[in-house]
C-alpha cells in the first residue's frame, strides 16, 4: 500500500487502474465508507482530516488499514463511484512536488511478505520439476493402445 502527499498536506493512496495509475484522496473519499463501514471512515477522517501528521496513522494502522483497502477495492471495482475522488497520477505528481517533506510511504504488511520469496526459489523449483517430469499421456492413452486392429489394455505400474 503506498501512501502519497500532495496539495495542501493531503494524503492520497495509490491504485492501479486499467486506465492508469491513479491518486484516492483518503480524506475526501472517506464518505464512500459509509454507511457500511463507520469505524474506518470515522478512524481515517479523524487522523487525516486536516493534513494529519502520518505517525497516528501508522500508531493505528490496524484499524486504519482495514479503510484503506476497502478505498482501493472500492476504486478496483467502481472507479466512477460518486463518492470516490480520484486524481490521475500525473496530477497528483505535479502537486507532490509543493509539499515539503516526506512525499510518499510505502507500507508491506506481513501477511503480504510471507507470500513474497525474494529469492525466486518457489517459482524455479516448480518450474524445475516440471520440465523434468515425465509427460503425462491421457487417460485414454494410458489404458488403451491400438495394434493393427486389436486393442491392447495396459495398466501402468506405479513409479518407484
Amino acid at each position: 500500500m503506498k501512501l502519497v502527499r500532495f496539495g495542501d498536506r493531503r494524503t492520497g493512496l495509490v491504485v492501479n487502474l486499467e486506465a492508469g495509475a491513479y491518486i484516492i484522496d483518503v480524506v475526501a473519499s472517506v464518505g464512500a465508507l459509509l454507511p457500511y463501514d463507520p469505524i474506518s471512515n470515522g478512524v481515517l477522517n479523524g487522523i487525516l482530516r486536516e493534513g494529519g501528521n502520518w505517525a497516528p496513522l501508522i500508531e493505528h494502522w490496524s484499524r486504519a488499514s482495514a479503510g484503506l483497502r476497502k478505498l482501493i477495492n472500492l476504486a478496483l471495482m467502481a472507479p466512477d463511484h460518486p463518492l470516490l475522488v480520484l486524481r490521475t497520477y500525473d496530477d497528483a505528481h505535479v502537486m507532490l512536488h509543493d509539499s515539503g517533506g516526506i512525499v510518499a510511504l510505502e507500507i508491506s504488511e506481513s501477511r503480504e511478505i510471507q507470500s513474497w520469496d525474494p529469492t525466486g526459489r518457489a517459482v524455479i523449483g516448480a518450474q524445475f520439476a516440471k520440465a523434468l517430469a515425465p509427460p503425462v499421456a491421457s487417460a485414454a492413452e494410458n489404458f488403451k493402445h491400438a495394434v493393427d486392429d486389436k486393442v491392447v489394455v495396459a495398466f501402468p505400474r506405479p513409479s518407484c
